[in-house]
């Protein structure tokens, strides 16, 4: 494990002590890492290239805390930290001192990255994602992917279980599962034609780090129907109903069953796609079980383990099935 350049020197601790076989912690971000991103950013925002034509940084900070209040329903960032937070900064007063030279924004923006309780994850986690989406609204594409190539690699290194990618915080869940399976299947989606079946994985990622579990097993449920939609107009297949005595439907009135079936009647099949084909419509079935059986009320936490175990499988279902689609037919 290396990773010179961005984030410079690889340390014997961290050779010798790597996050790959850990847990990955999710409640939890500890100060350390939100240290180095204050670092690792104040080197890089030097460099990138503004789309403006010139240093953009004021901007991308404003941008981010307005969003933040706006969103969060607060007038001023005090009203996000705890008051013994708050009074300890006061006296400490270390941050405003050794960068005195951050505009008002800036500063209430790092304040909060690193002063905020490690386990106010989902606060931490907002900051990082709106860093991420105003730096690619002000710079350059480069830039962006620069910027979150840097902060996925020291979320990783300290055993985060998040990803940036196209600026949207990710729940990588299983380690696995999500490098060969969801992080390709959000790349090849990243084509334009992809755009809606696009946005329903993200959202089914997004209602999955809100903790709405039924509303990500909805989403990936869709994202999985409209990538076949999109293959089978792609490929200009005429519909098939698998019952005859059935009117065929529209397209976008089309059910996962005549989508299916109109994907293997259209295309030539070998016998480990024909078994595979006959298996996605027990997929579809499952999935349209989770999504109809999970209320999303309960608190205890054994009940909340079970709830994420079944949208984890939702999202990988989707997501390997929809890889298998793709690379074989779109």
């Amino acid at each position: 494990m290396s990773y010179e350049g961005l984030t410079g020197k690889e340390l014997y601790s961290e050779r010798n002590f790597p996050t790959a076989y850990d847990v990955l912690k999710y409640h939890e971000i500890s100060k350390k890492v939100r240290v180095q991103i204050f670092h690792q950013m104040n080197t890089l925002v030097q460099t990138l290239e503004s789309k403006a034509g010139y240093p953009d940084r004021d901007t991308v900070f404003y941008n981010a805390m307005r969003t933040l209040k706006q969103r969060r329903g607060v007038l001023t960032y005090h009203h996000l930290l705890p008051k013994t937070t708050l009074e300890k900064i006061a006296i400490e007063n270390e941050f405003s001192y050794l960068y005195s030279y951050l505009s008002d924004d800036e500063l209430e923006f790092y304040t909060l990255l690193i002063y905020a309780d490690p386990t106010d994850y989902l606060l931490i986690l907002d900051l990082i994602e709106l860093l991420s989406y105003w730096v690619n609204e002000a710079y350059v594409d480069q830039s962006s992917k620069i910027v979150d190539q840097m902060i996925n690699e020291l979320i990783r290194t300290n055993g985060i279980g998040y990803e940036l990618i196209n600026n949207i915080i990710i729940h990588k869940g299983n380690e696995v599962v999500h490098k060969d399976v969801v992080r390709p299947v959000l790349y090849l989606l990243s084509e334009p034609i992809y755009a809606g079946a696009n946005n329903e994985m993200l959202q089914a990622f997004e209602k999955f780090k809100e903790n709405d579990l039924k509303g990500s097993i909805h989403n990936a449920s869709n994202a999985f129907e409209s990538t076949m939609k999109i293959i089978i107009e792609k490929n200009n297949w005429q519909l098939v109903n698998p019952n005859p005595r059935q009117s065929v439907p529209t397209l976008q009135k089309a059910t996962a069953s005549v989508l299916i079936h109109t994907i293997s009647k259209n295309s030539d099949l070998e016998g480990f796609e024909s078994s595979a084909f006959r298996s996605l419509k027990d997929t579809l079935q499952v999935l349209s079980n989770l999504r109809n059986s999970h209320t999303g009320h309960g608190q205890g936490s054994e009940i909340k383990e079970t709830h994420i175990r079944h949208c984890e499988f939702a999202l990988h279902t989707a997501a390997a099935n929809i890889l298998f689609l793709i690379k074989t037919y779109g």
